[in-house]
């Protein structure tokens, strides 16, 4: 089914710098800039309030049911109130450190910094801290394995959260890049070394995470983001990049098929899925665009 431009976040109201990341979280859209702004929209990219996060580039935001997590380059993670975006907490700071990646899980926030460092809390307070030996551009998590990248392997790593102290041990590892994304709760997905192809793996520890298929030459130019989703029982991947495309995959077994793309012209840093077949896109400039499936 074809791809389009439904709307644009108006120019008075977008990031002054590039989009890092938007997360749709409880019908809403939040944005992450390189202002070290975070912004909040509703569904149709119409501006409800901001906030300003940190003094520098936001590189990536989390939610629970009721606190939106920040991280940013210079060295610290917040959180705020999910509904009014008042900040709540400074939870970590180092400014040594540059942390480029969380997430929220059952109850546990992770974090990825530019060391290779994963830090682990739960209820805001740390419970652990490991090392995945190579910096934290992009990370998954399922339940607690992590799928952690930067331009070299993925490395999964399974943690364990039961007793007092952390315990991890690293699972599988693969040739690959950022980005990555969790692609239903059976697939995983990745890029190539090169940047420009899309890798599929099941997300099956019994079956070693074995390889599923991969696609050569997705793209033509670097692929900046990658967001998995299963809808009306379809699996379906979304991929962008440097290219302005936006371009939606159909998963079927070891069958990848590309439906349909856009072109939004605007290089593409992020994507994320609504709940109601749209989907959005973040990028250079402050631009977020609205896609929708017709």
């Amino acid at each position: 089914m074809p791809l389009r431009v439904g709307c644009r976040a108006d120019d008075s109201d977008k990031h002054e710098f590039d989009v890092n990341y938007i997360l749709y979280h409880k019908g809403k859209l939040y944005s992450a800039g390189d202002d070290g702004k975070i912004k909040v929209w509703s569904p149709d990219l119409t501006k409800l309030a901001e906030v300003q996060a940190h003094p520098c580039s936001v590189y990536c935001l989390a939610a629970s049911d009721n606190t939106l997590y920040s991280c940013s380059n210079e060295g610290t993670i917040k959180s705020f109130e999910l509904a009014t975006l008042k900040e709540k907490a400074t939870i970590l700071r180092d400014e040594t450190t540059e942390f480029w990646r969380i997430s929220y899980s059952d109850g546990y926030l992770f974090s990825g910094d530019n060391e290779g460092n994963i830090n682990v809390w739960k209820n805001d307070k740390l419970y652990g801290t490991f090392n995945v030996a190579e910096p934290v551009k992009d990370m998954a998590v399922f339940g607690h394995t992590l799928f952690t990248v930067k331009d070299s392997d993925v490395v999964i790593t399974e943690v364990k959260v039961d007793g007092d102290k952390i315990q991890y041990g690293q699972k599988k590892t693969y040739m690959g890049r950022a980005p990555i994304t969790l692609v239903g709760d059976k697939l995983f997905s990745f890029a190539s070394r090169e940047g420009k192809d899309i890798i599929i793996h099941e997300n099956n520890d019994a079956a070693h995470y074995k390889p599923l298929t991969k696609v050569e030459g997705a793209h033509e130019m670097i692929i900046n983001t990658l967001a998995g989703t299963v809808w009306n029982g379809k699996t379906v991947l979304f991929s962008g990049g440097w290219d302005k495309q936006v371009k939606k995959w159909n998963i079927d077994e070891d069958l990848v098929k590309l439906d349909s793309s856009c072109d939004v012209e605007i290089v593409i840093n992020t994507i994320t899925v609504g709940d109601k077949g749209e989907i959005y896109v973040g990028g250079s400039d402050g631009h977020l665009v609205r896609i929708e499936v017709e």
